[in-house]
């Protein structure tokens, strides 16, 4: 692949992303969350603010892809996908699915640079070898 081709990759993966916060501050008002779940409705609103100021601050303001903010995208993805059952809204079935969904989507997608972001692979590796987890 040429290099113009990834870069195009990474400003869809960062757009995609970026819209999947947008969706997380959205979706209580647009699913129409029950009132009484507090949790489901904050854990949403600060985890969406939290993806967009992610990619906006990689993207746009550092201008490069650097290997913290996949990771952070990819850890809040995996707390999305757990938050139901450790927060207690496991029983209600659409902020579940929603944040189930969501968390996929976006674990998927920051976990996709892992393999194709070849800088990213160096970093990971390295620490990996430093950490002695790889001999």
């Amino acid at each position: 692949m040429e290099m113009k081709e990834l870069m195009d990759m990474k400003r869809l993966r960062d757009l995609l992303i970026t819209v999947l916060g947008l969706w997380l501050m959205m979706s209580p008002r647009v699913l129409h969350f029950a009132g009484g779940h507090v949790d489901a409705v904050w854990n949403t609103w600060v985890l969406g603010a939290a993806i967009i100021l992610i990619t906006a601050v990689s993207r746009y303001l550092l201008d490069e892809r650097n290997p913290w903010e996949d990771m952070a995208c990819a850890a809040l993805g995996l707390w999305l996908m757990v938050s139901p059952w450790v927060l207690g809204f496991a029983a209600h079935e659409t902020e579940r699915s929603n944040s189930v969904i969501v968390g996929c989507l976006v674990t998927g997608l920051a976990l996709w640079a892992t393999v194709v972001d070849a800088n990213l692979r160096k970093w990971v590796d390295n620490w990996m070898h430093q950490h002695r987890l790889l001999r």
